[in-house]
């Protein structure tokens, strides 16, 4: 018996639903809330929960529809499907249950128009994004979209308009962050990747190229962050000089590495990372009611 496959059903149907990077999503769309509302205001927990519901059912169904190539590699091969704790219909009509509940709640007790932008992301990641990746490393491009959504989910959940400068710059960072973000999964299990028949950036570019557009695109990433001020979405001179700090501890750090081939260095990167978003989505809530 395999010591790493879930004896508890319960926790292989959590596994599913991965929920660190569900719970990222949920707070993404809370940090465009709490922006617009400057406050925790009424319906900021149906929307949290609506949106964590519907972002749990879309990581459901993707790993159904990648459980064939989850068996061919060793990070993914005792996930829930590829290690038979839990079979495809369970898993399908687990994935129907969560997006079909979130999309209820965004639609009845916040508003249609946040529950069909929830829906559009589960639609762009599982039916484009997904099969995408079979086909292209350059997935990451489109794919990046779906990290810009659900702070806009968020800000009209709260009433804003999606043609106001705020949410279209904050979605924009989300989205140049989720590039640099996605290569290091990428590089971090490349060779993973390629045994289960999926296009790899390592096939185009050396690891020095790919250390330098990482560096590129994660300069980028901090770039925007510090101009997150200069569009009013941050008020506080405080925060701003919090940003601008960890933005230049980000370039510094990626810059100052190695190389990115060790695999050390590109966890310790990605971990850096997830950080940084994090910090910046608490600032940025931080400064809207606090300050």
């Amino acid at each position: 018996m395999n010591k790493n496959k879930d004896t508890f059903p319960g926790l292989a149907y959590i596994r599913l639903t991965k929920p660190i990077i569900t719970l990222s999503v949920a707070f993404s769309a809370l940090t465009g809330f709490v922006l617009n509302e400057q406050s925790f205001s009424r319906g900021w927990l149906s929307m949290y929960f609506g949106v964590l519901l519907i972002a749990a059912g879309s990581s459901v169904i993707n790993q159904i529809q990648e459980t064939s190539s989850d068996r061919l590699m060793e990070r993914t091969r005792h996930r829930p499907l590829p290690s038979e704790v839990v079979n495809l219909t369970q898993a399908s009509a687990w994935a129907g249950i969560l997006s079909i509940s979130g999309a209820v709640i965004l639609w009845f007790l916040v508003n249609p128009k946040a529950s069909i932008l929830a829906i559009l992301t589960l639609a762009w990641y599982n039916g484009i994004y997904t099969p995408l990746k079979r086909y292209t490393p350059w997935a990451i491009l489109p794919g990046a979209i779906v990290g810009a959504i659900p702070p806009a989910i968020g800000w009209t959940a709260a009433g804003g308009s999606l043609l106001h400068p705020h949410i279209i710059f904050l979605s924009f960072f989300f989205f140049i962050g989720q590039i640099p973000h996605f290569w290091l999964i990428l590089l971090r299990y490349g060779e993973d990747y390629k045994k289960a028949g999926f296009p790899s950036i390592t096939s185009t570019f050396n690891y020095r190229q790919i250390s330098q557009l990482t560096f590129t695109w994660t300069t980028a990433t901090a770039t925007a962050a510090i101009m997150l001020p200069f569009f009013g979405i941050i008020q506080s001179t405080v925060m701003s000089y919090i940003i601008i700090g960890l933005s230049l501890v980000l370039i510094i750090s990626f810059y100052k590495w190695p190389g990115i081939k060790n695999p050390i260095y590109v966890n310790k990167a990605f971990i850096l990372m997830n950080i940084y978003f994090l910090l910046i989505m608490i600032l940025i809530i931080t400064d809207s009611v606090f300050l």
